[in-house]
């Protein structure tokens, strides 16, 4: 018998964000998400007979407080330097994030309170070889959220051998709906994309349209909020 419903489908995912310390001010570094557990890939239950799951590459951590977001990405494995350039996000080796503040798991159309944005190692600047946070658009949306202001962002990254780490900022500015005196958990999905190594996401494949419906997005609590 034909499978109708992935297996993934059967399920709502609920994970957990640890709190940080501290948030990091205008000249201090980026927080170090290195004890934090990573967030788990659980797209391998959402493929359908004959897409197998390719084996994970990218390790991805985050962390929560009242001024923002942390977020951590490790990719190893690569033969080759990343291939990244900031006006075609779509085909460059980086990490989109798709975060909603309200985390309204029933709406098919993403609201003010949806936001997507894109995290490139490199690629940004005059000479393209900086890293770079792009807020985009979200398909379909019935509202779009309000503009992020760039400063309310940061971003680094350091390329190695055989891939790169990237830390980001993603403060409260950014993130409107971000509240959390009335919050306690957010909707989020991911898609690490990389030209050599292929593509990692958390827990849909990309044959289901993840990347405009929020209903199809996992549930991160914010732990440690009381």
């Amino acid at each position: 018998m034909a499978q109708v419903l992935p297996g993934g489908f059967l399920f709502r995912y609920q994970l957990s964000m640890d709190r940080l310390d501290r948030g990091p001010d205008r000249d201090s570094t980026l927080p170090d998400l290195d004890h934090i557990s990573p967030v788990p890939t659980l797209d391998s239950l959402s493929k359908t007979p004959g897409h197998g799951s390719a084996v994970p590459f990218a390790t991805l951590r985050l962390g929560w407080h009242d001024t923002g977001m942390g977020v951590q990405l490790d990719v190893a494995g690569k033969q080759r330097p990343v291939r990244c350039q900031e006006t075609t996000p779509d085909s460059s080796d980086g990490l989109t994030l798709w975060i909603d503040t309200r985390n309204t798991q029933t709406i098919h159309r993403a609201s003010r309170f949806c936001h997507s944005m894109t995290l490139l190692p490199s690629g940004g600047g005059p000479g393209q070889d900086r890293p770079v946070i792009i807020s985009r658009p979200i398909a379909r949306a019935r509202e779009d959220s309000p503009p992020a202001p760039e400063a309310a962002m940061r971003i680094e990254s350091r390329l190695l051998s055989d891939g790169y780490r990237l830390q980001a900022w993603i403060g409260s500015d950014a993130l409107h709906g971000w509240d959390t005196d009335t919050i306690d958990a957010v909707g989020f999905t991911y898609h690490v994309r990389d030209k050599e190594l292929g593509d990692q996401l958390l827990a849909t494949s990309d044959e289901f349209p993840y990347d405009r419906d929020p209903s199809l997005w996992s549930t991160l609590l914010l732990a440690g909020n009381n």
